[in-house]
């Protein structure tokens, strides 16, 4: 399938993400630069808000309905104003400058372009999957939330546990993909790579966009690389692509970026605007929620890198209080203190999940030097990049400028260091288990702070290399003119190689790995091109009603993503099996029509049995308890009839129960 063919679900999944929440900010008064930052988040929150309404009240998921549910929630928007009656203050008294406009809208064409060709390189054709683990689920829950018309985060769950009334997963990515598929009638694999390259090649570059515009103002340079390295680290969005995958995570820490920048806001903390309080409680507010609903990791990073803000605002308020009331009227600060710590230890500590499966691979000093190089996991250090960051803390820490900003890159590196070299214990769980304890998820996390440093560190050396050289040239008997252009025209060229070694090196070679992981060539893969290719015409066989017995470990469960129809088993478990699939994983192939699996069978309309052999995407011993489902011998398989085949590849009726 041609990319062409793939560009009307892009359009739509960027439409669907950016227009709704757009809409909302526009309505509330923000302006142009700051609108298009929140766009995203609202949008998220939004589509998280209305999918769990709709699912209570009864009603399907669609584009119309999330359409109607998203213009309520703009009619309330406007009535805020209308409440507030005070139109003027809904301005925000920001100030959009042309330099501002410029530096961001060049940001995010380079940065959006060079993800987005990344990401075509690692898809290679628009219609691949990840052949990974958790991809498994994904692609299953799209279909379910197609099925069900149910995309609500309380409720996705139910797929692998059917009769709990809240079954928790987190579902907005899921719904946006269906909403895609919907929209555009193109297959699930082709929507879902069409809404990952929207989140990450446009949502990632906005968001770090209206973060640095908080923090920077409107610092053209500061913008323009902002923008082009949001592109540059393979951690996040490319690493959480190619890891899992981690669908849920990248919508949730995409905007991540855009909430921080409002608690920046709230806090008064760089240069960001001024917004009305109401306004401002509202945002954040719906940003907390649209973090939540995308996928809670989202929403415990922003507590944990809101926190060098917050006790930095904290301290000068204490100071500000003592110095004009004296000592004995800190009370107030202390005891708000008292009660922020408080409420936020009983936050953090009803997050955490002792899930420790991930364990630490490498010990402290490594640990510490992979994060303060960008190259976690031990990857190719981004020469680039590092180079700036270090110039950025550099000058920071010279200036005394923004010691919240170092501090929210020290919380991101202390969250990685722990993860990857803390042993198992208290400690670990503490720091950590709101993340599964999982390393990969904390990696992902360190481009966000790196890349603001990086950038202002490139800003601030390109205009020093610039002010450098114009004044080492008045001293020869050169024109002013030509002196101001020869200095401004090396620093063009300092920067100009800074942003192609920015997308070069750990970049292409993430970019290697996850293609491998994204065609039918590695090994060992969820389907094979022969699989695959069944697959897609099982709906010419299998009745709507009927349920296929499957092997998940083999891709079997897949069945339900590409055709609709039901199967035994949505996603891979080391868990037992349940009585009932215990007996026809082992007994199915030779039943007899008086049998318990047959009688099985019959309840669950089990009539076919898909047949994808021994290769499993994971040999665990799980894999290996379906014998009536994988390899079968069709001389002893008397229960069976061949229906349809590909390759090795081969779908079977079940003959002797019905």
């Amino acid at each position: 399938m041609p990319w062409w063919d793939a560009l009307p679900s892009v359009f739509v999944a960027a439409a669907l993400v950016l227009l709704p929440g757009g809409i909302f900010a526009a309505c509330l008064g923000f302006k142009i630069d700051i609108a298009t930052g929140l766009a995203p988040a609202f949008s998220v929150a939004m589509s998280g808000v209305a999918a769990v309404i709709l699912s209570i009240m009864g009603v399907g998921w669609s584009p119309t309905t999330f359409g109607l549910t998203a213009i309520v929630m703009i009619i309330l928007a406007l009535l805020l104003r209308v409440v507030l009656r005070q139109p003027t203050q809904l301005r925000h008294q920001v100030q959009i400058s042309r330099r501002s406009l410029l530096g961001g809208t060049l940001g995010l064409v380079l940065g959006s372009v060079a993800s987005a060709y990344n990401l075509v390189r690692i898809f290679d054709n628009p219609d691949n999957i990840a052949q990974r683990y958790d991809n498994v689920f994904h692609l299953n829950a799209v279909r379910y939330v197609l099925e069900q018309g149910d995309a609500s985060t309380l409720t996705l769950g139910r797929m692998l546990q059917p009769d709990a009334a809240v079954a928790l997963y987190p579902a907005v990515w899921h719904g946006f993909a269906a909403l895609v598929v919907q929209a555009t009638g193109q297959d699930i694999p082709v929507s879902v790579n069409s809404l990952n390259i929207v989140l990450a090649s446009l949502v990632w570059p906005l968001s770090l966009l209206l973060l640095a515009r908080t923090i920077f103002g409107s610092r053209f340079l500061a913008l323009v690389f902002t923008g082009l390295f949001s592109a540059g680290l393979p951690s996040f969005p490319l690493g959480l692509i190619d890891f899992g995958p981690l669908y849920p995570n990248i919508v949730s820490y995409a905007i991540l970026p855009a909430a921080l920048a409002l608690v920046l806001a709230a806090v008064k903390a760089g240069s960001a605007p001024r917004f009305h309080p109401a306004v401002l409680a509202l945002a954040l507010l719906a940003t907390a929620a649209g973090l939540l609903l995308a996928q809670p990791n989202g929403f415990v990073a922003l507590m944990a890198l809101s926190l060098p803000a917050v006790i930095w605002r904290w301290w000068c308020w204490l100071k500000r209080i003592g110095k004009e009331r004296g000592p004995k009227s800190t009370w107030l600060p202390l005891l708000a203190a008292a009660a922020f710590a408080v409420v936020f230890g009983w936050i953090w500590e009803s997050v955490l999940i002792s899930y420790d499966t991930w364990l630490p691979f490498t010990r402290y000093a490594s640990a510490i030097g992979q994060a303060l190089t960008s190259a976690p996991h031990e990857r190719e250090i981004p020469v680039a990049i590092a180079f700036c960051t270090a110039i950025g803390l550099a000058i920071l820490v010279r200036r005394g400028r923004w010691p919240w900003l170092i501090g929210i890159y020290g919380v991101s590196v202390l969250l990685y260091v722990v993860a990857a070299a803390q042993p198992r214990g208290a400690v670990r769980i503490v720091f950590t288990g709101a993340w599964y304890q999982d390393p990969q998820r904390l990696a992902a996390l360190l481009p966000l702070p790196t890349i603001i440093i990086a950038a202002y560190g490139a800003a601030c050396l390109t205009r020093m290399i610039a002010e450098r050289t114009a004044s080492l040239g008045r001293l020869a008997p050169v024109k002013e003119n030509w002196i101001s252009a020869l200095a401004w025209g090396l620093a063009a060229a300092v920067a100009v190689v800074i942003a192609v070694l920015s997308q070069r090196g750990p970049i292409d070679q993430m970019v290697l790995e996850s293609r491998f992981n994204h065609t039918y060539e590695g090994n060992p893969t969820i389907l094979s091109p022969d699989e695959l290719q069944l697959l897609e015409r099982l709906d010419r066989h299998v009745p709507e009603q009927a349920e296929i017995a499957v092997n998940p470990w083999n891709g079997g469960s897949l069945a339900f993503a590409f055709s609709g129809r039901e199967v035994t088993q949505y996603h891979m478990s080391s868990e037992e099996l349940g009585p009932e699939l215990e007996v026809l994983a082992n007994n199915l192939s030779t039943a007899s029509t008086d049998s318990k699996a047959c009688e099985i069978a019959r309840d669950d309309n089990v009539q076919y049995v898909l047949d994808f052999g021994e290769r499993y995407l994971l040999d665990r011993e799980a894999a290996h308890k379906y014998p009536a489902f994988d390899g079968v011998d069709k001389q002893k398989a008397t229960n069976y009839q061949l229906v349809d085949q590909e390759g090795s590849a081969k779908l079977y009726a079940i003959t002797n129960c019905f």
